[in-house]
């Protein structure tokens, strides 16, 4: 009988041996931080919070005219924490993202209401914009 070498593991191009890696930390970090779901049963009403959303956009809204907001056309990242309009209303932005996550994903809001939503946040967030090469780029 003659004996077989052992088999030694395939060898993998660098490409194989970087997504290897990286499939071995994703199935890592998914282990560490299980997505919690809330069940369909268990969502709240959306209508309080609906009406809450719609009342702080409302408030930015007065609060900072987006008008004055598109006129930002340039800033560079480093003059953007002392902009005297710009960076108040980024600010503000925070309770109205908030709000929205929290309505998509623990109310029982429909899906075409949500849209809504996204579009109204859309319109305030594009206003304040996003800076890209010393341009505020109100786009995104």
């Amino acid at each position: 009988m003659v004996e077989q070498p052992p088999s030694q593991p395939p060898v993998l191009s660098p490409e194989e041996l970087k997504k290897q890696e990286q499939e071995a930390q994703y199935q890592a970090w998914l282990k560490d931080h299980p997505e919690k779901t809330v069940t369909p049963d268990a969502r709240v009403d959306c209508e309080p919070h609906i009406a809450e959303f719609n009342s702080l956009v409302d408030a930015f809204e007065a609060k900072h005219p987006l008008e004055a907001l598109h006129a930002i056309i340039d800033l560079t990242p480093a003059d953007a924490p002392n902009h005297p309009v710009r960076e108040p209303a980024r600010k503000d932005l925070g309770p109205i993202v908030a709000k929205l996550n929290f309505l998509e994903k623990k109310t029982n809001i429909p899906s075409v209401k949500a849209e809504e939503m996204r579009a109204r946040y859309k319109a305030v967030s594009q206003a304040v914009g996003m800076i890209n090469d010393n341009k505020v780029d109100h786009t995104r």
